[in-house]
């Protein structure tokens, strides 16, 4: 006892020196899938052998009929892949189980396969523990065939459903909802009980993440596998409410697959996703501080096919090349300011691959810079930096430099950093790389700072120049209250935004560029897409009248347009017209190439 409490003693000074969390911060469970980057989908059922993607829910049990299952041989395939997690789709939108649920007749008891006895979920979590590989269900809340859906009686059914796999086959490490919700076998739609399904999960399963219809990881918006640059994993505390100031931590998770369905077809055997579009995939997912979660389907035979086992080979060799043997290791880092005691926070902690170890800047210190100098000049064609994510996104704008040849020049521009912000580069050789933290909402704390030489990278793109609009003068016509002023969609943060009152749908955003300037292209950033109609106007002086450089309808959360070049020092948003109280993180406005 005297010894625990000598160590706890010993322990304090080192934990009064950290700094403070900036709230939201990850759950310890958030933060150990973050840390994953790589999970697996595993589309299996009845579509597998009706060469459907949606069932009606109608199909006759004895279709389901896997020839040689083998879960061992998905998982295997999966490890080789680098991935840590598997998601089995243990009831799609048919309503057809994988498990023999006493609760409905439409499932594997009444399939031939193993004479009505077998059970694919039994046999798929006992492979992934067997490989040390965690396990998520994937339960469809939409189902085609009960005929209780669209009732309160199906909420019941739901929940016993629920309970039945996570005590047969529990605790689990991801719970998985769509937000499917169509028509059940009576015409009816079914209200879910949500908060039900929810508590059932926290008594019976209580360290599973519940995604995506749930309310620790939230799906990113697309079935392309593709974050947004500069995604967060702080958002609105609650999804829909304008102008609310209330956030929580609520990481995105970016789905697709790896063949063109999310079921096997043998048409698609020559459609699998190519190297090169799986490393893309990566660096704007994994590389764009999310999780990406790739399905890989298995045939009728209960295999992965032969085209998908290769291909994931493949990937992991080309995801282990990309981070082994960074650059940078031993390199001397250097920077513009260090937290005491500099043993424990100095910059050398971002090369000790530790994702718990960080160099962090005093608490007065936002804006700071780190460099990199090389033992001797080395070719790099991608660039990697990460947060000490246990303390919550801190890093709201950045830039990374890099010396070739005895000149600087920018290679990134970044804004939110948080666990990992991956970059493709023109391969380039370079003497030293300096990170420069231009505004962070604390002090900064980087667990990782690294350059690499890969065999696979997506083509290079080097970043846009600084915005013209960036910390110009603003007028609007609207503003929700006082946190959501103009000036907050020019200030180079995403996480910060201007937002209109709750009834508005037109609106408008003017920024004074101090004079006049040429430009031809624009960017906006929505927090929830909701523009519909939109102009960007422009004129040179106050009195003149306002004309149009472009008219577009919807924008959406990554917009970026050129169009011919104008010269003006007004520039105008003028949105039309909303399906609700438009809301802008950044408005950015680049000037035209000579």
């Amino acid at each position: 006892m005297l010894v625990t409490v000598l160590l706890l003693l010993t322990a304090l000074p080192a934990l009064a020196d950290a700094p403070a969390p900036l709230p939201p911060c990850p759950t310890p469970a958030q933060l150990a899938w973050q840390r994953m980057g790589l999970t697996m989908f595993v589309h299996f059922g009845m579509n597998t052998f009706t060469g459907r993607e949606w069932g009606e829910g109608r199909e006759d049990e004895k279709l389901f009929n896997p020839s040689e299952l083998d879960c061992r041989q998905w998982v295997r395939a999966a490890k080789v892949g680098g991935f840590k997690l598997m998601i089995l789709t243990v009831k799609h939108h048919d309503g057809f189980c994988l498990w023999p649920s006493k609760y409905t007749e439409h499932c594997v008891k009444n399939s031939p396969w193993k004479d009505g006895h077998g059970d694919v979920v039994r046999e798929f979590v006992d492979a992934c523990r067997a490989e040390g590989m965690k396990v998520g269900l994937y339960l469809s809340p939409w189902d085609r065939n009960n005929a209780a859906y669209g009732s309160d009686a199906y909420n019941d059914y739901f929940v016993n459903q629920l309970t039945e796999l996570l005590t047969r086959y529990g605790p689990v490490d991801e719970m998985w909802f769509d937000g499917a919700n169509g028509e059940g076998r009576n015409g009816k739609k079914q209200v879910y009980d949500w908060p039900r399904y929810y508590a059932t999960i926290r008594r019976l399963s209580p360290s599973a993440l519940i995604a995506v219809s749930g309310p620790d990881i939230r799906w990113v918006g697309n079935e392309s596998g593709l974050a947004r640059a500069g995604e967060s994993s702080v958002q609105p505390a609650a999804r829909g409410e304008a102008g609310s100031s209330a956030t929580r931590w609520y990481p995105a998770e970016c789905d697709v697959s790896i063949r063109p369905g999310w079921f096997n077809h043998p048409a698609e055997d020559a459609k699998v996703k190519t190297l090169d579009h799986l490393m893309d995939i990566y660096f704007k997912s994994v590389g764009r501080n999310s999780v990406l979660l790739l399905n890989v389907p298995p045939d009728k035979r209960g295999l992965f096919a032969d085209a998908d086992v290769a291909r994931l080979g493949e990937f992991g060799a080309g995801v282990r090349g990309l981070n082994e043997n960074p650059v940078t290791a031993g390199a001397a880092a250097t920077a513009g300011a260090t937290r005491e005691p500099a043993k424990q926070f100095g910059p050398q902690r971002v090369l000790d691959e530790d994702p718990d170890t960080y160099w962090a800047a005093p608490d007065d210190v936002t804006a700071t810079w780190l460099e990199l100098k090389l033992e001797t000049p080395r070719e790099i064609n991608a660039i990697s930096v990460g947060e000490a994510l246990a303390l919550g996104e801190r890093v709201g704008k950045y830039h990374i430099d890099i010396e070739s040849a005895g000149d600087w020049r920018t290679v990134v521009r970044g804004s939110t950093m948080g666990q990992r912000n991956l970059f493709s580069i023109p391969r380039t050789t370079v003497s030293r790389l300096r990170l420069v933290i231009e505004a962070a909402r604390a002090c900064p704390a980087i667990a990782s700072f690294a350059a690499y030489l890969a065999p696979v990278t997506p083509p290079a793109q080097l970043p846009l120049p600084e915005s013209l609009a960036l910390g110009r003068p603003v007028k609007v016509s609207n503003v929700h209250s006082a946190g959501f002023t103009g000036e907050k969609a020019v200030d180079g943060n995403r996480n910060t935004r201007w937002a209109t009152s709750d009834a508005t749908r037109a609106c408008w955003l003017e920024v004074d560029l101090g004079q006049g300037r040429h430009f031809d292209r624009v960017t906006i950033n929505e927090l929830t897409p909701r523009i519909q109609r939109f102009e960007i106007q422009y004129r040179l002086n106050e009195n003149d009248p306002w004309q149009t450089a472009l008219s577009a309808t919807t924008v959406g959360r990554d917009y970026d347009k050129h169009f011919p070049a104008v010269m003006g020092r007004y520039v105008r948003l003028n949105i039309l017209d909303a399906s609700f109280a438009p809301t802008i993180s950044e408005f950015e406005i680049y000037m035209a190439e000579k």
